[in-house]
């Protein structure tokens, strides 16, 4: 078919915009109309003949997708600068509830802050954080807990778990392969997350970033969740 063709012709070592592909379309297709290129992309990422490796970015080639990075809120790299202006040597990781909005269809509007900190230091961390935001600390919250007293930007804080994936670059952000197996392993976490997201953060997540199976195997093994992680990959092929 004529689409086939035009997908064909795309460059696999290039990423393109919406805007990009009709302007190489249009070049053997003339009567073609901005309006077709959207469902031309959606047959392209049905056949797996295009891959979507970032907001409004499109490649051949699966292997352009981006590496995933956090971007934090304003209070979340708040939080982040005074632990380590405070701690330099702290091992700790932040997730935020507003981290999931590219990759659910219920964007969250309420930031929920988790903050997983060294088991034996979490008691002291509580205490420095409950002085800098009174009122916004739950350590260690119960589900019902977490339920009742959760706010915007209150700050979850919980044991961390040990060989988690990390970069060096930036060790306390949260990787891709760990936000991943959290969302169905940790208990605050997962309690922040409707169920009926958990697919669409597996298989957008899978469609955006690059990530490393290893890490998540090895990882969720960790936290005794591969086996419903090796389910949600393989619905995300």
């Amino acid at each position: 078919m004529w689409e086939t063709k035009l997908l064909s012709a795309v460059p696999e070592s290039q990423v393109f915009t919406r805007q990009a592909l009709y302007n190489l379309f249009k070049e053997s297709k003339k009567d073609l109309s901005y309006n077709s290129v959207g469902w031309i992309i959606d047959e392209g990422l049905k056949a797996n003949m295009l891959f979507k490796v970032g907001a409004d970015s499109y490649s051949r080639n699966k292997e352009n997708r981006s590496t995933y990075m956090p971007h934090y809120s304003d209070f979340s790299r708040e939080l982040l600068s005074k632990l380590e202006e405070r701690f330099p040597e702290l091992e700790y990781t932040v997730f935020e509830t507003l981290l999931l909005n590219e990759f659910v269809n219920h964007m969250y509007s309420q930031n929920v802050v988790v903050l997983q900190v060294e088991k034996e230091l979490c008691q002291f961390i509580f205490d420095f954080l409950n002085d800098l935001f009174p009122g916004k600390i739950l350590f260690n919250p119960s589900s019902e807990d977490l339920g009742r007293y959760k706010s915007d930007n209150c700050i979850v804080l919980e044991n961390r778990i040990s060989e988690a994936p990390f970069e060096k670059e930036h060790p306390h952000y949260i990787t891709l392969e760990k936000l991943l197996v959290d969302c169905v392993s940790d208990k605050a976490i997962k309690e922040l997350i409707p169920s009926s997201e958990i697919n669409n953060i597996f298989e957008n997540a899978k469609l955006l970033y690059k990530s490393d199976l290893t890490k998540i195997r090895r990882y969720a093994k960790r936290r005794n969740a591969w086996t419903k992680i090796e389910v949600l990959i393989g619905q995300g092929n």
